[in-house]
């Protein structure tokens, strides 16, 4: 009997397999792969609701910020890149072209995962590329103050000359 209220008490404890454990959403966008201008900037969110942007080259703020997001937002946020986790990411088999490189890492603590993406959108379905693209525009949406300077696990976001060979 009481290795029965032993194993209900631990099984209680434990988190469902369907809740989003997810702590940490960082996406980069370079604008290598455009033939227009698109911009260099990176956003990420974490679940003490601390968000974080850089803005660099074409992107509509330019610079250093930090703010908060709401605990909705975050919740969407979760849900949306539980996606990623459980189905993966959707690609295509041919690459389109004037779209830029992309690299996002997911955190989630919960199920011991990690996902990073890092290839030209172009390769991505729309509806993937919408999540990106709709959690970008959040710190649009969001009060963000200048910072001085900030440390992400990208450098997509910078806009740096491609490698050539030296002969």
């Amino acid at each position: 009997m009481t290795f029965l209220i032993l194993l209900t008490l631990i099984a209680c404890g434990e988190p469902r397999p369907d809740s989003k454990g997810i702590s940490k959403v960082t996406v980069a966008f370079s604008g290598y792969g455009c033939e227009s201008e698109c911009p260099f900037q990176v956003f990420s969110v974490d679940s003490s609701l601390t968000a974080t942007f850089y803005g660099g080259q074409f992107a509509d703020r330019k610079g250093c910020f930090k703010g908060t997001v709401s605990q909705a937002t975050w919740d969407s946020i979760q849900v949306r890149f539980d996606k990623f986790i459980v189905k993966g990411i959707d690609t295509t088999q041919y690459q389109k072209t004037d779209h830029p490189n992309v690299e996002f890492f997911i955190h989630d603590g919960l199920r011991k995962h990690r996902t990073r993406f890092n290839e030209n959108t172009g390769k991505m379905t729309n509806d993937d590329l919408d999540i990106l693209y709709w959690f970008v525009r959040i710190a649009s949406r969001t009060e963000l103050k200048t910072t001085d300077s900030l440390t992400f696990e990208t450098t997509l976001q910078y806009a740096m000359p491609p490698k050539t060979l030296d002969k």
